[in-house]
């Protein structure tokens, strides 16, 4: 018998500690040769749309599942009421390739991708920061303050977004998940006034042009950049990533799909991969994570399946012991 697991059914297997915890396993598995990760596949739909198919095997001693993630993207989605983005997780037995779950994949898209940020935050950012500049209020950002928050306890949050409506959704559901301890979130009116003096810095939106510059930061800041998904998009500049440390989830990844960094690189503004850290080789050891506190480091991820395929199977785990979910013959 296979689950059916539901948002609810997942946000009562899952805080985001333990996402993070999850995306420590996924990294060094990632970087020590013991995940398959095949690059995304896209298929166009029509008015726009696409089909992100995103499969990975993960082979580890606590860890052992296949698993497809399936997202669905429709532009013209939003104007009917209907969430631009669709995901679906299936995870399956590596080893007989029975089905064990079906996870609506929305939320732990969400939650993984808020996670790899509080990881790469917890071995980058300063022991003092503590003011958060977030760019972009839509789907991702309630789980990347969480991720944040979790590791680097926050004093502020301000943000830089254009919608009324999204502002109002996110300051609804850090209070909801973070009271009594939720810092002070404010809505600011420019990249400049949310980046004085700023040590974090999280972008989560589909821009394709930069938020900001680099004579904007703060020494010392570390950078999320996590909305950027494609050759076209780009969230940090060109003149701020040819000053940063550059840490990647994946190289391959990320030369195949980060606008950002590929865009600097055919500038001739950055080295090539190479010069680039992996997010694993930091979890590993291999590499220093912060080596001062004038270093202003930027994680750019794309997302990997791999990291899909860990927090799926986690929350299987967890439904599987208390009793959660829908079980289905499949």
């Amino acid at each position: 018998m296979a689950l059916i697991l539901s948002r609810a059914d997942i946000q009562r297997c899952l805080d985001m500690p333990e996402a993070i915890e999850v995306m420590r396993v996924a990294f060094r598995a990632l970087h020590t040769g013991l995940a398959q990760t095949p690059q995304r596949v896209h298929v166009a739909l029509p008015e726009q749309g696409a089909v992100l198919s995103m499969p990975a095997l993960l082979e580890t001693p606590e860890y052992h599942a296949f698993g497809l993630k399936v997202i669905t993207v429709a532009p013209q989605n939003p104007p009917q009421g209907l969430p631009l983005s669709f995901a679906t997780v299936l995870l399956l037995d590596a080893t007989t390739g029975r089905t064990l779950a079906i996870l609506e994949g929305g939320w732990l898209t969400a939650m993984r991708t808020g996670a790899i940020s509080g990881l790469a935050t917890g071995l980058l950012a300063r022991d003092d920061a503590d003011v958060l500049a977030l760019f972009g209020a839509g789907a991702q950002a309630v789980t990347q303050v969480l991720a944040i928050d979790t590791v680097c306890p926050l004093r502020e949050v301000r943000v830089v977004n254009r919608s009324d409506e999204h502002f109002e959704r996110l300051e609804t559901g850090l209070h909801a998940l973070l009271d009594p301890a939720c810092p002070l979130i404010r809505r600011v009116a420019s990249p400049a006034e949310a980046l004085s003096g700023a040590l974090l810095v999280a972008c989560a939106t589909t821009s394709s042009t930069p938020l900001f510059q680099w004579d904007m930061l703060a020494q010392g800041a570390h950078i999320n950049a996590i909305g950027a998904f494609t050759l076209s998009m780009c969230e940090v500049d060109i003149e701020t990533l040819a000053h940063v440390r550059i840490v990647v989830d994946q190289r391959e990844a990320a030369l195949a799909e980060a606008g950002d960094v590929v865009q600097a690189l055919r500038a001739g503004r950055i080295s090539g991969p190479d010069t680039w850290l992996e997010l694993g080789e930091i979890v590993t050891g291999g590499q220093a994570g912060r080596r001062t506190s004038e270093e202003v480091t930027c994680f750019k991820s794309v997302g990997v399946a791999v990291q899909d395929v860990a927090v799926a199977l986690h929350v299987y785990r967890r439904a599987r012991s208390l009793g959660i979910g829908t079980e289905v013959e499949v």
